[in-house]
């Protein structure tokens, strides 16, 4: 099956693949352009499970010439962030410090915990100086728990 023709065609198969558990890059890429807006959707739909979240994270995350990092960065400061942030985190060192270091100074804990599982994940010595100067500040009993385990997560 080659690219889709039209944003629905992108949408269904996406949403298709999505629901299939052995989907790869390569299928997704496989939908051509169009797979990224209709993986955002995906990612940004507030009602979707977090597995399917998930799912849409990692395919963005996965998809060949790194298609799709750019709009996985840009929904780091989405609702339910965890999945996006650790998806980031996974495959764009550079990319989860610029666009998860900020959000360590959010004012929502839950925000801030999950840059921070974000930048455990990216690891690096950059990730590292940002989760470790956050420590240094931070307040919440919880978020310095994560901060913590983060650090102790992050390789340099």
């Amino acid at each position: 099956m080659g690219p889709a023709h039209t944003t629905e065609e992108a949408r269904s198969r996406v949403s298709s693949l999505l629901d299939a558990p052995d989907a790869g890059a390569p299928d997704f890429a496989a939908i051509g352009p169009e797979a990224v807006p209709a993986l955002q959707a995906e990612l940004l739909d507030t009602q979707a499970t977090q597995g399917r979240r998930r799912a849409a994270a990692r395919a963005l995350a996965v998809l060949p010439g790194r298609a799709g990092l750019a709009t996985l960065g840009d929904a780091v400061a989405s609702p339910r962030l965890t999945p996006v942030a650790e998806e980031l985190g996974s495959h764009d060192r550079d990319e989860a410090v610029a666009r998860l270091g900020p959000l360590l100074g959010a004012q929502d804990p839950s925000v801030r915990s999950a840059a921070a599982r974000g930048l455990g994940r990216a690891g690096g010595a950059a990730a590292r100086k940002s989760l470790e100067d956050q420590l240094e500040r931070e307040e919440d009993p919880g978020v310095r728990e994560r901060l913590q385990a983060s650090l102790a997560q992050a390789q340099p």
